[in-house]
């Protein structure tokens, strides 16, 4: 019996190394609350206040854009109803500015509100609260709905005026509210609000359209939709039961032939790696599309353009104030499509490699539409799983949108280092790597290169094998009709 335990152990054991280097088992990472469009709150937002006698609703019976709005309905309750934001300074600003006059509000409906309130209790509102780095309270700015008649006759912009909201210093917490007090009654909806620097760059309120449930965000023209609006088509973009390839909704995407050139995306919250995800391993990530009213030639006559693909980040973490910094390649991969008119639920999948040497600890996919692209597109099942590690980036369904030369890494380096680059098309291209003076000491590569990702390594020598000295040097990635230029320290 002991002989037969140890043999099976040692097939364990072997079955098991066998899998992991075989990429077999593959780990799902922490997308499985915010891969789908299931949600049932909008992101950055909760049911702050739901006394018995309100109901505080994601609705979509109103909404001014983007397929949802808030809602509160109510009557006479012991305490005030309100939806309360999450920190909006939040993804691209580390904190809002001070000393800009910043306009904010809201567009807002009404029915059968009760009219002439007499005190706070009975108002409708929406606020702006802000707090400084130590948490220390700054001010906040109120705005009164409009309860002068019972019902509004549409969409009413409810918004501070002019030098009303400057702020004397830097706010690193921003709490939106839209509440009824508790003897206020009726029923009001919000949407499309809006924070925006009347001439200077302000900050930043995530999600003003509240059109994405929880775990996604957005950046729509013109600006983001932080000033209440969203145009070149991107005013159609919402959740919807039209459409799932599972459970009842998916992302749709309805840009009009005639539509301003513009991009957009839709795409997660930055979500920490799981522990065992390390520098070099390969992901893959999956969406599943569905399409219709597609004009099958634009692809060839746009390249990178009329397109529709994913936008993976890498960063450092996740905490709000950030800000905007990615580590390792921020590359926009396009996906090919059949040239036909429309096509049914359909998996794409592209394949990237963790970077090396920037300590990479979290990722967020953006779900991107490109310039040019018309159609109708539907996004559902977003999914990302480790197949194992591996030197380069197999790039299967996925084409960068553009010529892409990334930073070396590592940087500086001895005695080699690894560079990166992707071509949008296949073509002629040359990397080659000078000194300073502007001298030729390698040529890493000049041949004819497939579309995709690519990678080569300088071991840091010259033409004739001889090791360089420890200094600066520049690279530059040649196509027919690009060149790009990257500087590295050589450090012996």
């Amino acid at each position: 019996m002991g002989v037969v335990m140890r043999l099976l152990y040692v097939l364990f054991v072997f079955l098991a190394v066998l899998l992991f280097f075989t990429g077999v088992v593959a780990q799902q990472l922490n997308l499985n609350s915010i891969g789908r469009f299931e949600g049932n709150l909008p992101s950055f937002w909760t049911k702050g206040h739901e006394p018995a006698g309100s109901t505080l609703s994601w609705a979509t019976d109103e909404s001014r854009s983007m397929g949802h709005s808030l809602k509160i309905m109510k009557d006479t309750t012991a305490d005030s109803a309100a939806w309360i934001s999450e920190n909006m300074c939040d993804i691209w600003s580390p904190q809002i500015s001070k000393n800009v006059d910043i306009k904010l509000g809201a567009y807002v409906k009404t029915e059968g509100v009760n009219t002439s309130p007499a005190n706070d209790d009975e108002r409708w509102y929406i606020s702006y609260a802000f707090w400084d780095s130590g948490g220390a309270f700054i001010g906040e700015t109120k705005l009164p709905i409009d309860q002068s008649v019972a019902s509004s006759s549409g969409w009413v912009a409810d918004t501070n005026d002019v030098g009303v909201t400057i702020l004397p210093e830097n706010a690193w917490t921003l709490i939106v509210k839209f509440v009824g007090g508790k003897y206020a009654t009726g029923t009001v909806w919000a949407d499309d609000f809006l924070f925006t620097g009347r001439s200077d760059w302000a900050g930043q309120d995530w999600n003003t359209q509240v059109g994405v449930p929880s775990g996604w965000y957005y950046w729509l023209p013109p600006i983001g939709g932080n000033d209440g609006e969203l145009n070149c088509g991107y005013e159609n973009t919402k959740v919807t039961n039209e459409a799932a390839h599972s459970g009842l909704n998916s992302l749709k995407f309805d840009l009009p032939f005639d539509r301003l050139q513009h991009d957009g995306f839709v795409g997660t919250h930055r979500f920490l790696l799981d522990s065992d995800i390390e520098e070099g391993d390969l992901l893959r990530l999956s969406v599943w599309i569905k399409a219709s009213d597609l004009v099958p030639d634009s692809a060839a006559l746009y390249p990178g353009q009329w397109s529709v693909g994913l936008t993976p980040l890498w960063f450092t973490g996740i905490d709000n104030h950030l800000g905007y910094s990615p580590v390792g390649p921020a590359i926009d991969y396009v996906f090919a499509f059949p040239a036909v008119t429309q096509f049914d639920w359909t998996q794409y999948t592209l394949d990237v490699q963790v970077p090396t040497g920037v300590d990479a600890k979290a990722l967020e996919i953006r779900l991107h539409v490109y310039n040019v692209f018309t159609g109708t597109i539907y996004w559902d099942d977003l999914t990302v799983e480790k197949i194992g590690s591996a030197t380069g980036v197999v790039n299967n369904q996925g084409l960068p949108a553009t010529y892409q030369l990334a930073n070396n890494f590592p940087n500086p380096f001895n005695p080699s280092t690894t560079i990166k680059y992707a071509l949008p098309q296949s073509g002629q291209i040359s990397l080659v790597i000078y000194n300073l003076l502007g001298q030729k000491v390698r040529s890493l590569v000049n041949s004819f290169v497939s579309a995709g990702n690519h990678e080569v390594t300088w071991d840091g020598r010259d033409e004739n094998g001889q090791s360089v000295q420890s200094g600066v040097y520049i690279f530059r990635l040649q196509t027919g009709t690009t060149a790009l230029v990257k500087k590295m320290m050589l450090i012996k």
